[in-house]
C-alpha cells in the first residue's frame, strides 16, 4: 500500500525537470557565478592587514551585526574570515528566496493552475507530486552546494582550508534546503499559491527578525533561532558540522508532516480555511482596480505588517547602536553631552540610510509580484472572462500598474513608520519624523522606475517577466554588499537605487528625482501600449 503512494514519483521528476530545467540553470549559474566571483576579488579587496584590521571594527559594530550576523571570529583575522562573516548570513537570505519560489511553484502553484488535477486523475501515487518537489529541492540545493564548494577552492583565499570551504557550501544548501521543506509543509496548510508564498515569507520574516534581535543583544541566544544557525558554523576556525546536521533533521521532520498532511487533506483544499466570501458582490466591485483589490488585500495588509515589524525590529535597537557611552565611558567625557548626543544622531541615521535599502526590496516585493500578476491572471484564463464584459485593456492594465505603485509606497511607509515610532520610544533624543520622509522622497522615484520596468515586461515581453526579479535582486545586492565588496561605481549604478543619495546622510538630489520619474513615465507609457497590441496569454 505505502508503494501505491509513491507510484509514478520518477516520472514526475523528469517532467519537473523539463519544465523548471530554465529557471534551475538560471539560479544555478547566477547563485554559483555570483559567489565564486565575489570570493575570487576578496584578496584584492581585504588583502592587507590594515585593511582587514579595518573592516573587523566595522562589522563588530551593531548596525552591521544587524545586518550580517554577531562578529565571531578570533584572532588571527584573515581574508577568508571576513568573506565568512560578509557573506554567508547574505547568501543565505538568497538561498532561502530560491527555494521559497520553487517549492510554492512545484506545490500550490500546480494545485492552482489545474494541472495537478489533471496529474492524479492518472495512476500516480497521493504523495508522489510532493516527493518529486522533495527531490527536486533535494537535487538542486545538492548541486548548488557542491559549486559552492568547488568555487571557493578555485578562489584560493588566504586564510581558507577545504573544510572550511565544503561547510559553507553544504552548510548553505542545507539552509536553503531547510526552507524548501519549511515551504513545502506551509502548502498543506494554505489553500492557495498566494497564501502559501505570504506565509512562508512571513515565518520567514519571524526568524530575521528575531535573529537580528539576538545577535545584538545575545549573541548565544540565536540557537533558538533556526536561521541563525547558519551563523554557527565557525568556518575557517572550529568548522563546526552540527549546524548542519541540526538542519538536516528538522527538514526531514517538516517534509514529514508535509506528507502526512497531503495524504490526509483534500485536493485544492488547505488545512487552514479560507472564511467564506459573500453570496452576491458588493456595488463596490465594478471594475478591475477593485476586483484586484478584493483579490489581493489580505496580501496588501500582511506586506504592509510585515514591513511595520521590520522597520520597528530595526528601530528598536536604536538607542543600543547609538550610545557610545556604553562602548567606550571615556567619550562621554571627551566629547561632552550636547557632542555625544550630535555624534549618537550621526550613527542611527547612517545606520537608516543602511536599512532603507532592505526596507525598499521588501516593498518591491509585493508591488513586483502584483505587476506580474498580470500575466499570470492572463494565463489561468481570469482576464478572459474580465475582456468579455465592457472592460478594456487600457484600464485593466492601469489599475494593476496604480495598484502595483500604490502598494510599494504604502509598504515602504509602513517600514519606516516602524522605525520612527519604536526609535522614538528608545530614544532619549529621537529622530524627527521629517528625517523619514526625506528617505521615503528619496527611494520612491527609483522604486517606480522598477515597478515600471515589470510593466513593461508584462506588456511587451511576458515571458520574460521574470528579469524584473533578477534586477530587484541585483539591486539588493550591489547596495546591500557593494560598499563592503568595494564594488565600482558604474556597477551600483545598473539599477536606479544606486543614483539615490545616501539619505538621510546625504540631502535628496532633487534632479535625479526628477529624471527618474520622468522615466518612469517614459517606460509606463510604452509599456501600455505593448500591452495593448499584444495577444493575450502570450
Amino acid at each position: 500500500m505505502s508503494g501505491q503512494l509513491f507510484k509514478r514519483t520518477g516520472l514526475l521528476i523528469r517532467l519537473n525537470l523539463k519544465r523548471d530545467w530554465t529557471k534551475i540553470l538560471i539560479w544555478t549559474i547566477a547563485l554559483a557565478g555570483l559567489f565564486t566571483a565575489i570570493a575570487a576579488k576578496f584578496d584584492g579587496i581585504y588583502g592587507t592587514q590594515k585593511a582587514i584590521d579595518t573592516i573587523v571594527t566595522t562589522l563588530k559594530s551593531p548596525a552591521m551585526v544587524s545586518l550580517f550576523g554577531a562578529f565571531t571570529a578570533k584572532a588571527p583575522y584573515n581574508t577568508a574570515k571576513i568573506f565568512a562573516t560578509e557573506m554567508v548570513v547574505f547568501m543565505a537570505l538568497i538561498m532561502i528566496v530560491m527555494n521559497i519560489m520553487l517549492a510554492v511553484a512545484t506545490t500550490r502553484g500546480e494545485e492552482d493552475d489545474g494541472l495537478l488535477e489533471l496529474v492524479r486523475a492518472h495512476s500516480v501515487g497521493r504523495l508522489a507530486p510532493l516527493t518529486a518537489g522533495f527531490a527536486e529541492l533535494t537535487g538542486l540545493n545538492l548541486v548548488i552546494g557542491i559549486l559552492y564548494g568547488l568555487g571557493l577552492q578555485v578562489a584560493g583565499m588566504p586564510g581558507a582550508d577545504t573544510a572550511g570551504n565544503w561547510l559553507i557550501g553544504f552548510g548553505l544548501a542545507a539552509m536553503g534546503w531547510l526552507f524548501g521543506m519549511l515551504t513545502l509543509l506551509v502548502a498543506q496548510l494554505a489553500d492557495s499559491a498566494s497564501g502559501t508564498t505570504m506565509l512562508s515569507y512571513a515565518i520567514f520574516g519571524v526568524m530575521y527578525v528575531a535573529r537580528m534581535s539576538t545577535d545584538v543583544s545575545d549573541p548565544k541566544t540565536t540557537w533558538w533561532v533556526p536561521f541563525g544557525w547558519i551563523e554557527k558554523l565557525s568556518v575557517y576556525q572550529n568548522n563546526n558540522w552540527y549546524p548542519v546536521l541540526w538542519m538536516m533533521l528538522l527538514g526531514l521532520a517538516l517534509a514529514g508532516l508535509a506528507a502526512w498532511l497531503n495524504a490526509h487533506r483534500d485536493l485544492g483544499a488547505g488545512l487552514l480555511a479560507t472564511r467564506q466570501g459573500r453570496r452576491t458582490a458588493t456595488p463596490f466591485l465594478r471594475g478591475p482596480a477593485t476586483l484586484l483589490w478584493r483579490q489581493s488585500r489580505v496580501s496588501v495588509f500582511a506586506w504592509t505588517l510585515g514591513s511595520l515589524a521590520l522597520g520597528a525590529s530595526y528601530g528598536s535597537i536604536f538607542n543600543t547602536i547609538g550610545d557610545l557611552a556604553k562602548s567606550n565611558p571615556m567619550i562621554k567625557q571627551l566629547l561632552g553631552a550636547t557632542a555625544l548626543a550630535a555624534a549618537n544622531r550621526v550613527i542611527v541615521k547612517n545606520f537608516i540610510a543602511v536599512l532603507a535599502i532592505v526596507v525598499v526590496v521588501v516593498a518591491l516585493i509585493p508591488a513586483v509580484q502584483t505587476m506580474l500578476k498580470l500575466v499570470s491572471d492572463e494565463n489561468k484564463g481570469y482576464l478572459h472572462q474580465l475582456y468579455a464584459t465592457a472592460t478594456s485593456r487600457w484600464q485593466v492594465w492601469a489599475s494593476y500598474t496604480s495598484f502595483a505603485l500604490a502598494e510599494a509606497v504604502l509598504v515602504f511607509l509602513a517600514g519606516l513608520v516602524g522605525m520612527y515610532v519604536t526609535g522614538a520610544s528608545v530614544m532619549t533624543d529621537p529622530i524627527k519624523w521629517a528625517t523619514y520622509w526625506r528617505v521615503l522622497l528619496a527611494y520612491l522615484p527609483a522604486m517606480f522606475v522598477m515597478i515600471g520596468f515589470a510593466s513593461f515586461l508584462a506588456g511587451w515581453l511576458p515571458k520574460w517577466r521574470y528579469l524584473a526579479w533578477v534586477w530587484v535582486l541585483y539591486g539588493f545586492f550591489s547596495l546591500y554588499l557593494g560598499s563592503l565588496i568595494k564594488l565600482p561605481m558604474w556597477a551600483k549604478k545598473l539599477t536606479p537605487l544606486g543614483f539615490v543619495n545616501k539619505v538621510p546622510m546625504k540631502a535628496i538630489d532633487w534632479s535625479t528625482n526628477w529624471w527618474l520619474l520622468a522615466i518612469t513615465v517614459l517606460i509606463l507609457v510604452i509599456a501600455s501600449i505593448g500591452y495593448r497590441q499584444r495577444d493575450l496569454a502570450q
